[in-house]
């Protein structure tokens, strides 16, 4: 091994050693000035206590050899709030509640102080008369992320292991994802495969929504962004389209239950800012139809929700021949989908699981072409 390099990494990991019981003599510090002066500590808020820290900082700085003066406060809105040197550096944060959690910094880090290797994180509960301080590294503070505006980390004190923090969530560690150009994406997949185990509960991040890197049918209304529309006001081929794409995400719709129109909601709400006071009308007011297929009733009598499935048909099998469109969504939305299971045949298994009562096969749908609707008449060809 070149010992120059060993020498390098030896005197660094000393380095980070020497932080880590600076700080920690900093935050015993802090917690015996608070037991002593609580109605001080109480009134302090998020800025004046970034003070209150760098000053304590410096009063011990000569302990560990560091001098003073290269303790310093970073611009405002900058990240982290103190600078100890040239690698290391303190976020400050605090809650006057009894609890170790609040709402940390941004995860884009954009105003990082770049030259800063390690940055631990001082949190203070000001609530009197118990107020305490701890201090960790601070990427083994942050429990999840939570949207605003902007993605913002989530902070609990008391996590104990790695696989706790939001990285470990994530099967990414902190430096890699912080320096990855990708970092919205990695969240988005989180959240997508989170939604995807825990779907049923209602929830669904306003932001899971990307673009889809192939569209070959998607109507040009649907990329319009910044706008919260209602489904009656969106014209009929973007309304066939979502349709279309309802069929191939979230099979269940064919089922029964007061659910089933769940997960398709918060997909039309979080994908493309799309609401709709009832679902369930646009497939399947006016009760029941006959299905013609050249010119002949093949079935009659059917619900209004498989007729309206033989409208979207061509749709459906362009999008599963193309890989296109909302194809791309079906690993993140879909209930069926399974890593290296064929997508098209768990996507029949899961709508014929559904049309079986009705004495119809998917696989007999697919091989038609949809032609025409008279009011409760639908013809297709095959």
């Amino acid at each position: 091994m070149d010992e120059s390099g060993y020498i390098a990494v030896n005197l660094r990991h000393k380095e980070e050693e020497r932080f880590a019981r600076f700080m920690q003599i900093t935050t015993e510090a802090l917690k015996r000035d608070a037991r002593t002066n609580v109605d001080y500590y109480s009134k302090q808020n998020g800025e004046k206590l970034e003070g209150v820290v760098l000053e304590m900082m410096r009063s011990h700085a000569n302990e560990f050899d560091i001098c003073p003066d290269s303790i310093k406060p970073t611009l405002k809105q900058h990240f982290p709030d103190i600078l100890l040197g040239d690698n290391f550096g303190v976020e400050v944060k605090s809650t006057k509640e009894r609890s170790w959690t609040s709402t940390g910094s941004s995860i884009v880090e954009s105003l990082r102080e770049e030259q800063v290797k390690r940055i631990y994180l001082m949190f203070g509960r000001l609530s009197a008369p118990d107020i305490d301080f701890r201090c960790k590294p601070y990427e083994d503070c942050l429990y999840d992320i939570a949207v605003t505006h902007s993605p913002r980390y989530l902070i609990n004190m008391d996590l104990k292991s790695e696989s706790q923090t939001i990285f470990g969530k994530m099967q990414v560690d902190y430096d890699t994802f912080r320096e990855s150009k990708e970092q919205i994406e990695i969240v988005r997949n989180y959240y997508r495969d989170k939604f995807n185990q825990n779907g049923k509960r209602g929830e669904m991040p306003w932001w899971i929504g990307s673009d889809t890197s192939t569209t070959l049918f998607e109507p040009p209304t649907l990329q319009e962004n910044g706008l919260i529309r209602m489904w009656d006001i969106i014209d009929t081929p973007t309304q066939e389209y979502l349709k279309a794409c309802a069929y191939i995400l979230f099979p269940e719709i064919l089922g029964g239950g007061t659910t089933k129109y769940q997960r398709l909601a918060l997909w039309l709400c979080s994908r493309y800012s799309i609401i709709t006071s009832s679902l369930r009308d646009k497939f399947s007011a006016g009760g029941r139809g006959n299905i013609y297929v050249n010119e002949k009733l093949k079935w009659g009598n059917k619900p209004k929700m498989i007729c309206n499935l033989l409208i979207q048909i061509d749709t459906i099998k362009k999008v599963f021949e193309n890989h296109s469109d909302v194809y791309n969504e079906i690993q993140y939305y879909a209930s069926y989908f399974k890593p290296d299971v064929d997508i098209f045949e768990k996507w029949k298994q899961q709508m014929n699981y559904y049309l079986k009562g009705h004495q119809i096969s998917i696989e007999e749908m697919l091989s038609m072409s949809f032609v025409k609707v008279t009011e409760n008449d639908f013809f297709a060809i095959q």
